[in-house]
Order: C-alpha cells, then structure tokens, then sequence
C-alpha cells in the first residue's frame, strides 16, 4: 500500500477515451489514458531521452495497454510503466488512480 497522498488530476470527463491527455500535477508531468471505466497513468516523459509520451501511439485493446514512445520507438506499459522494448533501460513513474466524486486523482507508486 502507498503511503504517498492523492492528488487531484481534474475531472474524469474532460478526459476522451482512447486519447493520451497530458497534465501537470505539481511539478511532474502525468500521461492519463482513459479506457472505458479503466484510467492509466503514468510519467509523461520517455525515460530514455526525455520525449512527450502523450505524442507517441497507444495500443489499449487487447490484454496489454501500451504507449511507444514517438521519438525512439521505446515500448511502456500503461499498468506499471515497465520498459517493454528499449531503448529506454528505466521504467516510467507509475500511478494508481480513482475517482472522487467526478474527480480523478493520482498518487504515486511506490
């Protein structure tokens, strides 16, 4: 269990099902990725040489929910942030998610 405090990432229907939304939450960068009652996130920026994840290709059906990186084709996935295929060599931050409310909110994994 995380000790880490929920933070508020705005409101779940502001986000479009299927479509990677990037949000400032402090002075972090959080990718949000909204499939059906299912929201992913995790840190917005590819670990490898710090290109905006939010612009890369999702793959969301299926059993495995990705993100590939735009700049170097780097493979994340949205559950855990874990590296799926390199170059990049650290996982992104992962989140865990809920809704309050109407309201999305975040916490680090840790």
């Amino acid at each position: 269990m995380s000790a880490e405090p929920w933070i508020n990432a705005g409101p779940i229907g502001e986000l479009t099902e299927g479509r990677g939304t990037r949000v400032d939450v402090g002075d972090e960068g959080v990718l949000l990725v909204r499939s059906g009652d299912r929201v992913y996130a995790i840190g917005s920026r590819c670990t490898h040489q710090g290109a905006s994840l939010d612009r890369g290709p999702l793959k969301i059906s299926g059993s495995l929910a990705t993100i590939t990186c735009p700049a170097h084709g780097s493979i994340f996935g949205l559950e855990d942030g874990r590296v799926l295929r390199g170059p990049a060599a650290r996982p992104a931050t992962a989140y865990d998610t809920r809704v309050v409310e109407g309201e999305l909110e975040i916490r680090r994994r840790v």
